[in-house]
């Protein structure tokens, strides 16, 4: 059996980052696939861990103990028109992961009509109740609900952007990476080793053998707050690394219009073909570091102990020189 401090520097080992980051802009060959590929920067964290195996959803298995907390509010939920309202569910994306391939919030889809009048993407904003705090590693993983294809190592999901804030209303996004070459059709599938820093590159719903076996895998794409540390010090005032209430998710429609930082076209199955819950599907935001809630000193407990007395003592002598 792991303790939690086991696993935990077993699972920071796993996903160490033998990459470097400089500018905001991972250096190497490729960046991490859907599923488990330790020494990337961007290695999956899997949603649960057990004698089945990491990442395998099953009874088994549990909940990967690595996440201290998940997201338990939302605000600013602003789906585009046509998400039907058996998809505008928010709620479901609170809590811990699920792997269930209908457990999520829809943000939906653009069209290119849409896109042209400038449309905003849909969003959604998740709030926690300890604040997310820049620590060892990724600090935070955002699961989807895309699925792999194990012969060919591409998948099936929407992107999104992710965005931070202390105060809900300044927000730091993540610098990413796209360099998927060319627009994918409504079924396409992305190669996920292009792609860096966006919501939705892992496998959180399953993964299709190549005997069409389906397989049950839950992945959460990391996000490092240390990545943010150069914009964060442009706004020493409005965004506090160490105290992050707020994650935002920004769907982004696939069809190139939309970029990364470098301005790369960012392509992915566009327009999506499932009508009615198009665009990112949010599934859960779980913390690894999170801040915590600093406990009474016993000293200041005293303290207060004793002016509650004081307040007590004051208050029946003034009982009784209203009696006298």
């Amino acid at each position: 059996m792991y303790t939690f401090k086991t696993l935990r520097r077993t699972m920071l080992s796993l996903i160490s980052f033998t990459l470097t980051l400089m500018g905001g802009e991972a250096f190497g060959a490729t960046f991490a696939n859907a599923t488990f590929d330790p020494g990337k920067i961007d290695a999956g964290i899997p949603g649960f861990v057990g004698p089945d195996g990491l990442g395998t959803v099953s009874p088994n298995n549990t909940v990967n103990p690595l996440f201290v907390d998940w997201a338990t509010g939302f605000q600013d939920y602003l789906p585009t028109p046509g998400v039907l309202d058996e998809w505008q569910t928010p709620e479901r994306a609170l809590g811990p992961v699920t792997g269930a391939f209908d457990g999520i919030v829809s943000l939906g889809e653009l069209t290119a009509e849409q896109i042209a009048a400038e449309a905003a993407p849909g969003q959604i904003t998740l709030t926690f109740d300890n604040s997310l705090q820049n620590g060892e590693g990724p600090d935070f993983a955002v699961f989807e609900n895309g699925f792999g294809f194990a012969d060919t190592g591409t998948l099936f999901a929407e992107l999104a952007y992710v965005e931070v804030s202390t105060d809900g209303t300044h927000f730091l996004r993540f610098p990413s990476t796209s360099l998927t070459p060319e627009p994918l059709d409504p079924f396409g599938q992305l190669d996920p080793t292009q792609v860096y820093n966006l919501a939705g590159k892992h496998v959180n719903n399953g993964v299709v053998l190549p005997d069409d076996q389906f397989v049950s895998a839950s992945w959460g794409t990391p996000f490092d707050l240390e990545v943010l540390t150069e914009q964060a010090i442009t706004q020493p005032d409005l965004v506090d690394l160490n105290a992050i209430n707020f994650v935002r998710i920004v769907d982004i429609p696939g069809s190139g219009d939309f970029v990364d930082a470098a301005g790369n076209p960012i392509y992915d199955p566009w327009p999506t073909p499932i009508e009615g819950s198009g665009g990112f599907d949010l599934e859960a935001v779980g913390v690894i570091n999170a801040r915590a809630v600093p406990e009474a000193s016993p000293v200041l407990g005293l303290m207060l102990f004793g002016l509650s007395g004081l307040g007590m003592r004051g208050a029946q002598r003034r009982a009784r020189l209203q009696k006298t």
